[in-house]
C-alpha cells in the first residue's frame, strides 16, 4: 500500500479506479479516450439507466491509458448531519471486489470523494486504508494517488502510521490469527533449520521448510508486511535487529519489524535466517500473541 502525489490518468497499473458522478464521468474522462466513453454509454443504456448507484463499482476498458482496465465508483457527498462512512468504504471494497474478479493484481486509487464532494481528508483517508486493509483479495499492490500534497500527507500518514496498523492488524477474524499462531507452535526444531544449497555454478541460498514458509504467508496475510519510513524508524527505534524490547512496544513496531524481515528476504537470502538466529521473528510473534490475547481481546 503505497502514497503518491500525481495525476491518476497517467499511472502504471492494471487497474486504475475512476471517482465518478452516476453518469461515469469523472478524470479518465479528461483523456478524452473514446473506447472508455462508449463503454460507459453502452453501460448507461442497459445496465445502469438509472445511472451508477453511490459506493457500487463497474469495470470497463483503459482504452489508451497505461492499465488494463477502469473500474468506475461513485463516491458519497459528504455530510457534518448524515454518517455516509459506510457508503465511501463500499466504493473501495467494491472497486476492490470488482478487480479481484477481472484478475488484476495492482490498483491504482484517487482519494474518493475529497474533491468536489467535499469529504475531510484525514477522515477519508482513514475509512480507505481501514475498508481495504479488511477486504480479501488477490490484488497485490494498492496505490493512492493523491493530486495536492495535503492529500498525500493525510493518506501518508494513515498508511503508516501506528493506530491504523494496529486497525489494520484488528480488521483481521479471529479465527485467522488463530491459525496463524497454531502454525507458529507448529513450527520444529528442523523448521527453525536452514540449510544452504548451491547446485551447480549458483551462488549458496537458503532453503526454508515449507511449514516455516506457512507462518511467513499467514503473517504478510495479516497485514503485517506493511509500508513505513525505514530509515527514519530504524534511527528512532532501539528495536533492530534482533526485538529487545518490543514486548514492551507499540505492537505496531512489531508490524514493522516483521516487514524488515520478511521483505527484506526479497532482495537479500538469508534474512529470514538472521531472524531465526537472533530471536526477533521469535520476539514478533510474541508481541503480535500478546497484542491479540490480551490488548485485542482474541483471547475471551
Amino acid at each position: 500500500m503505497l502514497v503518491v502525489q500525481g495525476d491518476i490518468t497517467t499511472q502504471y497499473a492494471d487497474v486504475i479506479v475512476n471517482a465518478a458522478n452516476s453518469s461515469l464521468m469523472g478524470a479518465v474522462h479528461r483523456r478524452g479516450d473514446p473506447a472508455i466513453l462508449a463503454e460507459c454509454r453502452a453501460l448507461l443504456t442497459s445496465t445502469y439507466k438509472k445511472g451508477l448507484p453511490v459506493g457500487r463499482a463497474v469495470a470497463t476498458t483503459a482504452g489508451d491509458l497505461n492499465a488494463r482496465w477502469v473500474v468506475h465508483t461513485v463516491g458519497p457527498v459528504w455530510s457534518a448531519d448524515d454518517d455516509r462512512s459506510g457508503l465511501l468504504a463500499s466504493c473501495y471494497r467494491e472497486s476492490l471486489r470488482v478487480a479481484d474478479g477481472l484478475g488484476a493484481r495492482s490498483v491504482a486509487f484517487p482519494a474518493i470523494s475529497t474533491g468536489a464532494c467535499g469529504w475531510p481528508l484525514d477522515d477519508a483517508a482513514a475509512i480507505a486504508v481501514r475498508a481495504l486493509r479488511a477486504t480479501r483479495t488477490d490484488v497485490d499492490s494498492v496505490r493512492f494517488v493523491t493530486f495536492t500534497k495535503e492529500a498525500r500527507a493525510a493518506f501518508t500518514s494513515v498508511v503508516t502510521g501506528d493506530e491504523n496498523i494496529a486497525a489494520g492488524l484488528a480488521a483481521h477474524p479471529a479465527d485467522q490469527w488463530r491459525r496463524f499462531f497454531a502454525a507458529v507452535d507448529a513450527l520444529t526444531p528442523a523448521d527453525r533449520t536452514v540449510t544452504w544449497e548451491a547446485p551447480g555454478n549458483q551462488l549458496p541460498y537458503p532453503v526454508y521448510t515449507e511449514e516455516f514458509w506457512r507462518v511467513v504467508r499467514l503473517l504478510s496475510e495479516l497485514d503485517v508486511v506493511v509500508p513505513f519510513d525505514w530509515g527514519a524508524w530504524s534511527q528512532a527505534s532501539p528495536l533492530h535487529p534482533d526485538g529487545r524490547g518490543l514486548a514492551v512496544a507499540p505492537v505496531a513496531d512489531a508490524a514493522r519489524l516483521a516487514t524488515a524481515y520478511v521483505r527484506g528476504e526479497r532482495f537479500c537470502d538469508g534474512t529470514l535466517e538472521s531472524g531465526l538466529g537472533n530471536g526477533a521473528l521469535d520476539a514478533i510473534f510474541d508481541r503480535l500473541r500478546r497484542w491479540f490475547t490480551e490488548e485485542h481481546g482474541g483471547g475471551r
